[in-house]
């Protein structure tokens, strides 16, 4: 018998956690944080809910299961950020593409070493006792998410990961959409972040809410401003996400179509270089200086990240785009201070944002095209709009799970 715990991530964007158990074998998926743990350690965080509460993988604890393993859909610190804090060397799988990128991101201090960590290819299962997991290529805006099955040997069980269905891998997510409805699940573990707001997309700004976009049109609007500006002497600048190396690419060839250079701060370039295949034009302090490109600011399009605000200061700006970089949005408070220091230098602040999370409408259906027995609705700061639209929308039963209990779907299923 399988018994599954959900950890974490009931009623949060991230930090979803859950864990499939044999007397023998055990599996989780996701080790994400979702909460500030500056001033916590592992034990307090524990204590207040922050970090899962499995003791015997922080601290030196007896351990009852003679096989486990983590896996990680994706590399967003909502899904992997409490890695770091492991003690016991349990084996961590993650795509190949994001494998790679750990790998990178731990080589320029951006995230801490961790050990045991292995790539796992797309569709190709892998056992861990009783359990066999295998992870399917998806779409979100870290390229190499996954979903993950579960196998017992009698019941499938599946996690969405994060996932949409208007990026440009569409076909991706309908790909394992269709195997999953031919596994005949027991269990469905679907993201519901788009529940979470009163608009039907997040919006970064509450002052100021920007259309959203997809990836395809983010980049035709990029396209249209700087063609707008063809005339102008300044600076465009942009600040994207880091991890979302496609969108880097997409920035760097649309640049082109304007005849700019795209001028990156070493480690976006170091991203670019390593996850594209495409090589910088430009890195900041290696091949160019902020004093060539203040001398022909209409040539070229100059990456900035938060941390590096104050390079802007005196460069002849037309237009500082954020695109899903950091800080991402209202609820964070370096925010306030990017739209502050902005207004204080008279820069004018765009939104190019592209979600990395299905739609309402798109939830359903994707619901709707895995038909599983039972959906549990999470990754959302309000689950219970999703599990109402999933229950009068589709012909599964929805569950909304407690914390740290144990469920064994197999009953519940054969209940119905």
């Amino acid at each position: 018998m399988t018994t599954i715990r959900f950890l974490n991530g009931l009623n949060t964007i991230g930090g979803n956690i859950v864990e499939f158990a044999t007397k023998t074998s055990r599996v989780i998926m996701d080790f994400g944080v979702a909460a500030d743990l500056s001033n916590e350690t592992v034990s307090s965080a524990i204590d207040n809910g922050k970090l899962p509460h499995v003791p015997e993988l922080f601290f030196d604890q007896p351990d009852v299961y003679t096989h486990e393993a983590i896996f990680i859909s994706h590399l967003h610190i909502d899904h992997m950020g409490a890695l770091q804090y492991l003690k016991k060397p349990i084996p961590i799988y993650l795509s190949e593409p994001s494998y790679k990128l750990y790998q990178l991101l731990i080589k320029l201090g951006i995230e801490k070493p961790v050990a045991n960590l292995h790539p796992l290819a797309y569709e190709q299962p892998i056992t861990i006792g009783d359990l066999t997991v295998t992870g399917f290529h998806s779409d979100h805006d870290e390229p190499g998410v996954m979903a993950l099955l579960v196998d017992d040997g009698s019941r499938r069980y599946a996690h969405s990961g994060d996932v949409r269905l208007n990026g440009p891998h569409a076909e991706r997510v309908h790909a394992w959409a269709k195997r999953f409805n031919q596994e005949k699940l027991s269990l469905f573990m679907l993201e519901g972040t788009s529940f979470s707001f009163d608009t039907a997309a997040p919006v970064e700004d509450q002052d100021h809410p920007s259309i959203p976009l997809t990836e395809m049109s983010l980049q035709k609007q990029f396209q249209t401003v700087l063609a707008e500006r063809a005339e102008s002497p300044a600076l465009v600048v942009i600040n994207p996400y880091i991890r979302n190396y496609e969108r880097l690419a997409s920035f760097q060839a649309s640049a082109h179509t304007a005849g700019r250079q795209l001028v990156w701060e070493p480690d976006d370039a170091a991203v670019l270089t390593t996850m594209t295949d495409q090589k910088p034009d430009a890195i900041l302090g290696q091949t160019i200086s902020l004093t060539d490109i203040a001398r022909d600011p209409q040539h070229y399009v100059l990456q900035n990240s938060f941390d590096h605000l104050e390079r802007l200061t005196d460069m002849p700006i037309t237009t500082y785009i954020h695109s899903n970089g950091e800080p991402l949005g209202d609820y964070d408070p370096r925010f306030a201070q990017l739209k502050d220091w902005l207004e204080a230098h008279h820069i004018p602040l765009q939104f190019m944002n592209a979600s990395g999370h299905a739609s309402r409408e798109d939830l359903i259906t994707l619901a709707k095209e895995v038909n599983p027995r039972t959906i549990v609705p999470w990754h959302s700061f309000h689950p219970e709009r999703e599990a109402e639209a999933l229950d009068t929308q589709t012909n599964a039963a929805v569950v909304l799970p407690e914390r740290d209990l144990y469920y064994d779907f197999d009953e519940l299923n054969e209940e119905e």
